[in-house]
């Protein structure tokens, strides 16, 4: 069974991430606020097909407020 492209995830997001960072030095924004809508989506279809990993990252955040 081949798995070479099981991180096409990961390394699709790092290359967005370096064209941002060449887009930032490029017009010089020195206060860029970039939101990965498209990353967002990914970690809620996670979240939805994994309820515990919802729930551990809910008790993480918890036990943020706290401190």
């Amino acid at each position: 069974m081949k798995t070479e492209n099981a991180f096409s995830l990961i390394a699709s997001a790092s290359e967005d991430q370096d064209d941002i960072n060449a887009l930032s030095a490029a017009f010089g924004l020195k206060a860029f606020r970039y939101i990965d809508i498209a990353r967002e989506a990914r970690v809620n279809t996670l979240l939805a097909r994994w309820p515990l990993l919802r729930e551990m990252l809910d008790v993480a955040e918890r036990e943020d407020e706290c401190r």
